[in-house]
Parts: C-alpha cells; sequence; structure tokens
C-alpha cells in the first residue's frame, strides 16, 4: 500500500528533532503513528525506569527490535534499558493502546479458528 494511504495515521518524524541540529533529510525521518510522535517529541533519550540512568531512545535504523523487546500477551516488554526507556517515553503501554491490541490479538485468535 502506497505511504500516501496513510497520511491521516502517520507523522514524518525527525529522528534527531531540528532543534537538536537534526536535517530534514532521508536519513533522518521516519514514519511514526500520531501517538508515539507526539510523545517523542525532540526527546532523544529518557530515564530507565529500572536503573534511573539517562538511555538513549530505540533507533530503528541502527537497532534490532528484538533484542530491545518481547511480546508479553498485550504489553511491549523492554529487554534492555533502550529497550524500557523507549516504552516509558513513548507511552507504548497506555491502557487504550493495551486494550486494542488486545482486541486485534483475541480477533486474530479468533479468525484462525
Amino acid at each position: 500500500m502506497p505511504a500516501a494511504q496513510y497520511a491521516g495515521f502517520f507523522h514524518v518524524d525527525h529522528i534527531l528533532a531540528r532543534q537538536h541540529g537534526g536535517e530534514t533529510h532521508l536519513s533522518n525521518l521516519a514514519l511514526a503513528c500520531m501517538h508515539c510522535n507526539r510523545r517523542k517529541g525532540p526527546n532523544i533519550a529518557g530515564s530507565d525506569p529500572e536503573t534511573a540512568e539517562i538511555v538513549r531512545l530505540f533507533d530503528p535504523r541502527r537497532d534490532i527490535w528484538a533484542d530491545h523487546f518481547e511480546w508479553y500477551g498485550p504489553d511491549l516488554i523492554g529487554r534492555t534499558s533502550i529497550g524500557r526507556v523507549t516504552i516509558q517515553v513513548l507511552a507504548i503501554n497506555e491502557p487504550d493502546f493495551r486494550a486494542a491490541r488486545a482486541a486485534l490479538r483475541n480477533e486474530a485468535v479468533a479468525e484462525w479458528d
């Protein structure tokens, strides 16, 4: 499906915000859902909820998703400090998102039965 069809669902995000010197260049742009992009804002790091250390966010261009995240039912779990910080900053496990993922998962399971 062409990216233009997703225009209402995604924002073009500067991975490194312009205010921090990030350029509007393809290598610094990514599609992000509106919720995540609003939560991320200009952040490139956050405080790890387990260690309180400042840690960079997950970078989809250089990090491997499975190294940092895993699913536990509808919850996304951070396997590393990068994963935990990204989940926290982006509020990925907010109740509404968990409920939507659970409903989609239940629908998919019912469809396979």
